[in-house]
């Protein structure tokens, strides 16, 4: 019975496109559908595109990691000159992004000002502190982040957000 209640209530959701925007979770009713932006693998894909294109323009050897909101690889691309190290640094970058919340350039700018404790690094063994990733967010949600590793400090994280503009917006 409870299977054919919820699939009806799931397809009448569907089919009437409801829509919780963002911030809309805490006036939802209990059992109500909540739909939420998704990053997709052929958006991941174009953004790790651009930017790697926009790398080898710009003679940089880089890494470029694009997970979904929960960490998980959406797409990764290496130029092949690119140290071994970038996958993983541009990995933690893009999953710290996307966990925080904020790039995180801003996360390290805290730890050094005393804003934010620096113990933050021991959060999680995935967490990376240096800039280079960055946010994605779709309809004022984070659906992701972007990492980039093996062209230094800012220039990572000035390619990481060309690649936001492959998305709507």
């Amino acid at each position: 019975m409870y299977k054919h209640l919820f699939s009806s209530l799931l397809a009448g959701a569907l089919l009437l496109g409801s829509f919780a925007p963002a911030g809309a979770l805490e006036n939802e009713a209990p059992g109500s559908v909540v739909r939420e932006p998704v990053l997709t693998g052929e958006q991941a894909q174009a953004m790790v595109e651009l930017v790697m294109q926009e790398a080898r323009e710009s003679g940089q050897a880089v890494t470029v990691t694009v997970v979904d909101r929960s960490g998980q690889v959406l797409a990764v691309l290496r130029e092949h000159r690119a140290g071994v190290h970038t996958l993983n640094a541009s990995y933690k970058k893009a999953y710290t992004a996307a966990s925080q919340q904020r790039e995180t350039a801003v996360i390290a700018r805290g730890v050094r000002d005393g804003s934010i404790p620096a113990d933050i690094r021991f959060l999680d063994p995935h967490f990376s502190l240096m800039e280079g990733g960055v946010p994605i967010v779709m309809e004022s949600v984070v659906v992701g982040g972007i990492g980039v590793g093996g062209a230094h400090g800012s220039e990572d994280s000035r390619l990481a957000r060309i690649g936001l503009h492959v998305l709507p917006h």
